[in-house]
């Protein structure tokens, strides 16, 4: 993996010798294109290539014979590859078109006379450095993601809801209040007896005898 592209971009945009600096995105993986406007000494890479503890395979032998038209199909113009460690079948089967996995590679230009280098991983940038006799400076530590900044909300207010008003019921009708009938009193005569109370009745007049 590649760090700090951007600051690669600038460090080598206006070095003699590089007509143009570029950031290839792939799906697996970002890759650092560096494309020359002269020949690479390519004894000069090997032997840097070598210090490190790496190798430069050729890739594409028989493709790259074929004629231009079909080439162009099948071969997308990668002629080394700069690997950490490879078998002796993977070395083979490298120069029939099957890429195996480095941290560098160099690829001739097929609309021009000139050479590629792309970086696949860091080491492959610090290789690139060495050849062009510039400091390396390796990428600092990934910064920390910053945290998400959470805004106190303030609260509003509680809305009061109208509360209904309770349906007042009409009140019943009052039942009719019995009254009390006078109860009659007994009469206490002055003997101290008591004589029940009579009602006294209309006395009728006798009838007049005929003069």
């Amino acid at each position: 993996m590649i760090a700090e592209l951007e600051r690669r971009l600038v460090e080598l945009r206006f070095i003699e010798g590089i007509e143009k600096v570029e950031h290839v995105p792939y799906p697996t993986g970002d890759q650092f294109w560096v494309r020359f406007n002269q020949p690479l000494n390519i004894a000069k890479l090997d032997e840097i290539v070598g210090k490190h503890g790496y190798r430069m395979i050729k890739f594409a032998t028989l493709p790259s014979k074929l004629p231009r038209g079909i080439a162009e199909l099948l071969w997308d113009g990668v002629t080394h590859i700069i690997v950490k460690k490879i078998s002796g079948w993977s070395s083979f089967t490298s120069k029939l078109g099957f890429e195996p996995e480095g941290i560098a590679k160099l690829a001739t230009d097929l609309h021009g006379p000139y050479r590629i280098f792309m970086a696949t991983e860091e080491e492959g940038i610090q290789l690139l450095y060495e050849y062009l006799d510039l400091k390396y400076v390796p990428p600092g530590p990934p910064q920390p993601s910053p945290k998400p900044v959470i805004s106190a909300k303030i609260a509003a207010p509680p809305v009061s809801k109208p509360t209904s008003q309770p349906v007042q019921q009409p009140a019943p009708a009052a039942a009719p209040v019995a009254v009390p009938q006078p109860v009659p009193q007994p009469i206490t005569t002055p003997a101290g007896q008591t004589v029940p109370e009579r009602t006294q009745t209309k006395k009728e007049s006798p009838p007049k005898e005929p003069s």
